[in-house]
């Protein structure tokens, strides 16, 4: 078959894009070639149809046990709040901002108790990110300086301002929870994206269930860490979208006739509205989409090179080239559609990716045909998973990343030997206010430990469970397993003593600053 000319009407950057060896093909070609080879990658998965069931409730039973905790949500939460205070005692606050936002898996309820919860700080509400680079690496070295002091008192450790990284950070774990968090400055992009991906699963709630089922098959194969050269979170959910975008009947709707009216929540919310049940004429279980999907990402393994692309914004595959040809895979950012989702992806990666998938599909064939049980199925694609394991527990992360501890070192030093010449930090009897001794707190019992603990009441709205949540934590090794400590949220409500630490080492630390 003779190869299309190349495309060049969809290629970003079009003053350094270029088509690669092999032939980029256009759109239509693309399109029917990827849907013959998905109807061909089916046919060999032999779906039995009478297993169909059996293993739609594996599916739904795996998605059950790792959901987060109440737990879960109100640590967050709470780390939140103490962020913002903490915010609020180093810039003060005009007409309430600076303010700590969550965004990420958090916000769109797909998060894992085990997973990094992502904070943006805002400095005003505008939808569009009007701080320049500078600004923003000035606020991280601010907000750094008073995290290495609170990592001095044991509450926090793992600080890491990372400044070149292409979205500025900040990293910082809860010495408490184990939770790192991942802090950048006017990331109004993730927010962005984050409130719509929340909006869409509200449309059917098979695209929360499938994310986050995809999300952690990929996980456990170690295919979901753009610092490995593999799929970033956004990418695969993505993914997932498309592949409901793309059924027949489609289970979700093109996301430009989401993003028609602009990009501020009410336009979003109120375009998202006549969609409700938009999927209701399709009756597929999550089951037959977990089989689909991975047959459409198999039949693509040839295409990628041809510019093949999938486009959450035309519910399409469309023919792209990006700023350095085409990739290995495509996913392209429904907000910026000059940016691809996956352009992390590396060739060598690429390719294990697509032998899991092989894997995956051949593990589905055998269970189809009867050589393969449920619980070795279960295994295969997830992991080792016990309801009595699974559970909300504080966890420190071993181990990770030696040269990442070794910066931590280096500059909480240097900030000491800064704080030292810039004089002694005093505490300050008007940093946050502790919580009032006839404070009620909701009593929740941490099954990961045993232990009876109070949560407290949170004055800004809360993320709750959306009803269709989920998340895993598993079993730490043996020996390995961190006792509840000090950190952001302390031991309550006795506890509540650390917090106050970090209320007032902040301010000391902001007054210096």
């Amino acid at each position: 078959m003779a190869a299309p000319a190349c495309s060049t009407s969809v290629s970003d950057d079009s003053d350094s894009s270029q088509c690669s060896e092999a032939s980029i093909w256009d759109s239509q070609e693309l399109r029917r070639q990827a849907e013959c080879l998905e109807l061909k990658e089916l046919a060999a998965i032999s779906v039995n149809t009478t297993l169909l069931p059996t293993l739609n409730h594996l599916l739904l039973e795996v998605y059950a046990v790792l959901r987060p905790k109440p737990l879960d949500y109100d640590q967050r939460n709470t780390l939140v709040d103490v962020f913002r205070k903490i915010t609020k005692q180093i810039f003060g606050s005009n007409d309430g901002f600076p303010v700590v936002e969550p965004f990420g898996s958090f916000t769109m309820d797909l998060f894992t108790p085990r997973g990094d919860l992502d904070l943006s700080v805002n400095f005003n509400a505008n939808t569009d990110d009007r701080y320049t680079r500078k600004e923003k690496i000035s606020v991280i070295r601010k907000f750094s300086k008073v995290l290495y002091s609170h990592q001095r008192n044991g509450i926090c450790c793992g600080v890491l301002p990372i400044v070149s990284a292409r979205v500025p950070i900040l990293k910082v774990i809860d010495c408490g929870t184990g939770i790192e968090c991942d802090i950048s400055v006017e990331n109004k992009d993730g927010m962005t994206r984050s409130m719509i991906f929340k909006y869409v699963s509200m449309i059917d709630e098979r695209f929360q269930i499938l994310s986050y089922l995809v999300k952690f098959w990929a996980n456990i194969h170690d295919l979901n860490s753009p610092r490995k050269l593999t799929m970033s979170s956004m990418s695969i959910i993505s993914l997932v979208a498309f592949h409901l975008q793309t059924r027949h009947p489609p289970i979700l709707p093109a996301f430009s006739a989401l993003l028609k009216d602009g990009l501020d929540c009410a336009s979003v919310e109120r375009n998202i509205l006549p969609f409700k049940g938009f999927g209701s004429r399709n009756t597929e279980s999550v089951a037959e989409l977990f089989v689909s999907l991975i047959s459409k990402l198999l039949s693509a393994e040839s295409l990628w090179e041809h510019g093949l692309c999938a486009s959450n914004f035309e519910a399409s595959w469309i023919s792209k080239t990006w700023k350095k040809g085409v990739g290995n895979l495509s996913v392209e950012d429904f907000l910026d559609r000059s940016q691809n989702f996956a352009r992390s992806v590396g060739k060598v990666q690429m390719q294990k990716i697509c032998r899991c998938l092989r894997q995956c599909a051949l593990n589905l064939l055998d269970f189809m045909r009867g050589k393969l049980d449920t619980p070795k199925l279960k295994t295969l694609l997830f992991g080792r998973l016990s309801p009595d394991e699974v559970v909300s527990k504080p966890r420190l992360k071993h181990g990770k990343r030696k040269r990442k501890s070794e910066l931590c070192q280096q500059g909480r030093y240097a900030f000491q030997k800064r704080a030292k010449r810039g004089g002694n930090a005093t505490t300050s009897s008007d940093s946050l206010p502790a919580p009032a001794s006839n404070k009620v707190f909701p009593l929740v019992h941490d099954r990961g430990t045993g232990i009876h603990r109070f949560v407290p009441i949170i004055p800004w709205p809360r993320i709750i469970p959306s009803g269709f949540g989920y998340g895993l934590s598993l079993e730490f090794p043996s020996g390995a397993r961190p006792h509840p400590g000090k950190g952001i949220l302390g031991r309550w409500p006795s506890n509540a003593v650390p917090l106050n630490q970090w209320n007032s080492t902040s301010a000391a630390v902001a007054r210096s600053t």
